[in-house]
């Protein structure tokens, strides 16, 4: 399973634009919709640190962003 955590990390538009070419898809589809995942899958709009730190918490948005992306698809 693929890690989107770098989606939040300063190298972020990078990998978007990589998933977004493989996924023919626009940079801020796939930034918008991982946003979108975390938020869903935290339970709010600002989930806190610990979070996203939380290997479970990381595991259930990397599964739900990978069905995100292979819907678009």
């Amino acid at each position: 399973m693929t890690d989107y955590s770098a989606l939040l990390g300063p190298d972020r538009y990078d990998f978007a634009v990589h998933l977004a070419t493989q996924y023919h898809l626009d940079p801020s589809q796939v930034l918008f919709g991982y946003l979108q995942v975390v938020s869903e899958v935290t339970g709010d709009t600002r989930p806190a640190d610990g979070d996203l730190h939380d290997p479970k918490v990381i595991k259930v948005v990397n599964e739900q962003f990978d069905h995100f992306l292979k819907r678009r698809h």
